[in-house]
């Protein structure tokens, strides 16, 4: 695991982070958050990227991010959006994938959500970033302190 904060040049995640937080990008609603048969938590996303195809129109505005993180095999990108709850709702422990490979979760906004990895919790501090391998058990949250809680996840 490795955190850096201020990971992009703050000109290039003022722009990231309008387009995620703005009215333009379309949210899909995901009717469970880490666990299939959960019925009670939901969230939304928007998939930049998936088994080998651009899923978006919006793709080119994470290319600054992909270069950052030398990332030159893409697997998966998607923003996450956990809207705001009275109680913060810790979910369900999960691996992305089964396979060893890497993980990079920048947080957009800063809120009293984050990412659990086993007992290090990572809180949501805007444009931190975490570096982790994400075939080993970790747990997200919402927050209760803003509006929703956003990130981009990419594994490549």
């Amino acid at each position: 695991m490795e955190i850096i904060n201020d990971f992009l040049p703050k000109e290039q995640f003022n722009a990231l982070k309008n387009v995620i937080m703005g009215n333009q990008l379309p949210y899909y609603y995901e009717s469970s958050v880490a666990e299939k048969n959960d019925n009670k938590n939901f969230y939304f996303v928007h998939e930049f990227y998936l088994r080998d195809k651009v899923k978006s129109n919006y793709f080119n505005i994470i290319l600054p991010l992909l270069k950052k993180l030398n990332c030159d095999s893409l697997i998966r990108a998607k923003v996450n959006c956990f809207p705001r709850t009275e109680k913060l709702i810790k979910y369900g422990e999960h691996k992305d994938m089964l396979k060893k490979h890497n993980g990079a979760i920048l947080y957009i906004n800063t809120c009293n959500g984050g990412t659990y990895l086993k007992d290090d919790f990572v809180p949501s501090v805007e444009n931190k970033i975490l570096l982790f391998d994400p075939s080993k058990p970790h747990q997200s949250t919402n927050c209760t302190d803003e509006k929703c809680r956003f990130n981009i996840n990419i594994n490549y």
